[in-house]
C-alpha cells in the first residue's frame, strides 16, 4: 500500500541525504513549485547557497563549480520551461564526465496535457544525456525504497556504480498543494559505493615509435603517472592545454608545439597510449585514427562517448620498457626548432598567436584558468608553451560550445574567492553569455580576457569566406556592441591592452585586483593567417 507523503518532508529527505554525502554547492533558480526545496536547504547552515535568477545560468554555474572540485553541485529548478533551460549545461555535464544533480520541481502527474499553467513532460526529458533519472511524488511505496532510490542515483552521478562514467542525474519530484506544508521527522542511511579496483601489470605488444597523447583530464592528479611511463618508454608526450599537463609542470618529453611539425615526422609512431578526451587538435585525431588498433586509452572507468578499441585501467602499470631513443629525439628536435622560431618572432607581430603566449607565460602558480572554446582553445593549443607552474586548467571541451563559459568560470572562482581566476575567450562568446555577467551576484575574483578579432573568424580559416555568400552578415556574427559598455554596466573595471609591451606591464597587477575585470584585446585575424603561413614556410626548410 501507498503512504502519502508531505511535501516539506520530502524535500527534507533529500537535503538530509546530500548533507550526508558532503554535497554542499546548491545553485537555485528561485520558483513556487520547487518552494519546499528552497525552504529546506535554507534551514541548513551545511550548505552554500547561490541564487540565479536564469536557470540557463544557474546551470553553468554550477558545472563549472563541479569541475573545480570533482564532485556534485546540485541545481534546483521550478517546473516547466525552466526545466527545459538547463538541457546545454547537462549536455556539458554529460560529455565532460562531470558529476552534477539536477534537482526539479514538478506538478502532480494528473496535471499533465490538461492545460494547466507552467506544466510540462517533465520525465526524460535529459534522456539522452543522463547517468539517471529519478520521479518522485507524494505517494510511494515504501520511504525504504526511496531512500535507496535517491542513494543509486547519486552513486550513479559520482561514477561508482559499476564503474560506470560520472556524470549528470536527474531527480524530479512532483509537489501538490499547498507547497508547504507540514514536516516529519525521517531516518535516512546513505550507501556509498567505492569501486574496488584491482590493479594489475601490462604487456604491451613490441613498439620502437611510442607516443603518449593527453586530452581533457579533470585534474593533474595523474602527472607523476603520465611522467613515469613517458621516461620508461622513452615516449614524447602531445599534451593538450587542457590537459593539466602541459601547464603543470616542466619536462624534456612535454611537446607543445606539435600542430606544426606534426607533418615533418620521419615515420609514424606505432602505439599511441591516451589520456583523457581526444584532444583539440585534428592532426593528432587524424594521426590516431590511422593506428586505431595499437591505440590505447587508460581511464578511470568504463569507456563511455569514446570508440577506442583498447581500454586499460589507469590504475595497472606497464611492463614494457623501451630503450630506443631515436625516435624522441627526433621528436623533441622538431619541438625546440619550432620554439626557436616562437621565441624568435612571435614579439614582432601583435596578433592572437603572441597574444596568448604572452599572456599563458604570465600567468602564477597555481592560478585557475578557465578556457574559452572555438579559436581560443585552439590558439592555446598552438602558442602556449610547456610551464611549470602547476596552473588548474577548466574548460568547457565536453561539447564544446560557446554558451555559458561565463557563467561556468564564475563557478570556478566562487570556491577560489582569495586565488587568482583567468578566464580566456574570444568576442562572440563573451557576448553569447554576457547575461551570466550581468545577472551575477556572487562576489568573485575574476579577470575576463576578451580576445576581439571581431567576430567569428574561425569560419574564415575553415575557407567558408570563399563558398558561402554574404559571408560577413551570416557567419562572421561581428557584434557593435562595446565590451566597455557591458563592463560599466556590470559595475566591472575595464581594461583594453593594446600592445605585447602593455599585457607584460599590466596583466598581472589586474589579476591581482579584487571583484572581476574585463580586459578589451583587439586584433587583426589576417595577421594570424600570416603569421602561421610564415612559420609553416620556415619549418618545412
Amino acid at each position: 500500500m501507498n503512504e502519502k507523503i508531505s511535501n516539506s518532508t520530502l524535500a527534507n529527505i533529500l537535503v538530509k541525504i546530500f548533507k550526508k554525502y558532503k554535497i554542499s554547492n546548491i545553485c537555485i533558480s528561485p520558483g513556487s513549485r520547487n518552494a519546499p526545496l528552497i525552504k529546506e536547504f535554507s534551514l541548513e547552515k551545511n550548505f552554500k547557497l547561490y541564487s540565479q535568477i536564469d536557470e540557463r545560468t544557474s546551470g553553468f554555474f554550477g558545472l563549472g563549480i563541479s569541475k573545480n572540485i570533482n564532485y556534485p553541485s546540485v541545481i534546483v529548478t521550478t517546473s516547466g520551461t525552466a526545466v527545459a533551460n538547463l538541457l546545454p549545461s547537462v549536455i556539458e555535464a554529460d560529455l565532460s564526465m562531470t558529476p552534477l544533480i539536477v534537482l526539479t520541481a514538478d506538478r502532480p502527474r494528473k496535471l499533465v496535457n490538461t492545460g494547466e499553467n507552467q506544466t510540462i513532460l517533465q520525465n526524460g526529458i535529459f534522456n539522452n544525456f543522463i547517468r539517471k533519472e529519478l520521479h518522485i511524488d507524494s505517494n510511494i511505496k515504501s520511504l525504504k525504497i526511496l531512500n535507496r532510490k535517491i542513494n543509486e542515483t547519486i552513486n550513479s552521478s559520482l561514477g561508482v556504480n559499476k564503474h560506470n562514467a560520472p556524470g549528470p542525474v536527474h531527480i524530479n519530484i512532483a509537489f501538490d498543494e499547498p507547497l508547504i506544508d507540514n514536516k516529519r521527522n525521517v531516518k535516512i542511511d546513505i550507501e556509498l559505493i567505492k569501486n574496488k579496483i584491482k590493479s594489475k601489470k601490462i604487456l604491451l605488444p613490441k613498439f620502437y615509435r611510442p607516443l603518449i597523447v593527453c586530452g581533457q583530464l579533470n585534474s593533474a592528479k595523474y602527472f607523476n603517472k603520465i611522467i613515469k611511463i613517458s621516461e620508461k618508454l622513452n615516449a614524447p608526450i602531445l599534451a593538450d592545454p587542457v590537459s593539466n599537463i602541459r601547464l603543470w609542470g616542466k619536462h624534456k618529453n612535454i611537446t607543445s608545439y606539435y600542430n606544426y611539425f606534426l607533418k615533418f615526422l620521419n615515420q609514424s609512431p606505432d602505439i599511441i597510449l591516451r589520456f583523457g578526451k581526444k584532444p583539440t587538435s585534428k592532426k593528432i585525431n587524424q594521426l590516431m585514427q590511422k593506428i586505431k588498433t595499437k591505440t590505447y586509452l587508460f581511464a578511470e572507468h568504463k569507456k563511455y562517448n569514446d570508440d577506442a578499441k583498447n581500454l586499460i585501467n589507469i590504475n595497472d602499470s606497464i611492463t614494457n620498457r623501451n630503450t630506443n631513443n631515436e625516435w624522441i629525439n627526433h621528436i623533441q628536435d622538431l619541438n625546440k626548432k619550432t620554439e626557436l622560431f616562437l621565441n624568435k618572432n612571435l614579439d614582432k607581430t601583435f596578433f592572437e598567436g603572441s597574444i596568448i603566449n604572452t599572456i599563458i607565460k604570465n600567468l602564477k602558480n597555481k592560478d585557475n584558468l578557465f578556457v574559452g572554446n572555438s579559436m581560443i582553445v585552439r590558439n592555446i593549443e598552438t602558442y602556449s608553451p610547456n610551464l611549470n607552474k602547476k596552473i588548474n586548467v577548466h574548460s568547457n571541451r565536453g561539447a564544446s560550445g560557446i554558451d555559458g563559459i561565463i557563467a561556468s568560470s564564475i563557478g570556478m572562482s566562487v570556491l577560489n574567492k582569495t586565488k587568482r581566476n583567468i578566464l580566456i575567450l574570444g568576442d562572440v562568446s563573451f557576448f553569447y553569455d554576457i547575461g551570466s555577467l550581468i545577472l551575477n551576484k556572487n562576489k568573485v575574483n575574476l579577470t575576463i580576457i576578451v580576445i576581439n578579432n571581431e567576430g567569428g573568424q574561425i569560419f574564415k580559416k575553415l575557407g567558408y569566406d570563399n563558398k558561402i555568400n554574404n559571408f560577413n552578415d551570416l557567419l562572421l556574427t561581428k557584434t557593435d556592441i562595446p565590451v566597455k559598455e557591458i563592463a560599466r554596466i556590470c559595475k566591472s573595471n575595464y581594461i583594453n591592452l593594446k600592445s605585447i609591451h602593455e599585457i607584460n606591464k599590466k596583466l598581472n597587477d589586474i589579476i591581482n585586483m579584487q571583484g572581476i575585470q574585463i580586459i578589451e584585446i583587439k586584433c587583426d585575424f589576417d595577421k594570424t593567417i600570416e603569421f602561421e603561413k610564415k612559420i609553416n614556410k620556415e619549418l618545412a626548410i
